[in-house]
């Protein structure tokens, strides 16, 4: 599969769980994000093609607890070979200038 991408995902170096907006139960956790997409690891059966609501939480040393709000379409649904979980990616539809701030901060010195 070719990479498409028009920035490169920066790989996530903490635990951080997304949420379902109006359940706040936790669907998955981050693998990687970039300013327009990311990639979350799942136990639940999601499906492809859906535009789902979602808040990610996170905290940092320098600015503390966050959460912010995405809309995002799920683009891909990969199953991983003898587990119940899913690898998924998304694209960012939806999201604040202040989150989209925020998410820019907290990759800054993450890796590729």
């Amino acid at each position: 599969m070719s990479d498409k991408r028009s920035q490169p995902r920066k790989v996530c170096d903490t635990r951080i769980d997304i949420l379902d907006a109006e359940s706040d139960q936790v669907i998955g956790n981050l693998v990687n994000i970039s300013m327009s997409g990311f990639m979350m690891i799942t136990n639940q059966s999601l499906p492809e093609n859906y535009v789902f609501q979602f808040k990610i939480a996170f905290e940092t040393e320098q600015a503390g607890a966050h959460v912010i709000q995405v809309g995002a379409e799920s683009l891909w649904v990969q199953e991983v070979e003898g587990s119940a979980q899913r690898w998924m990616g998304f694209h960012i539809i939806d999201i604040s200038e202040s989150d989209l701030e925020i998410i820019a901060a907290l990759i800054g010195d993450w890796r590729e």
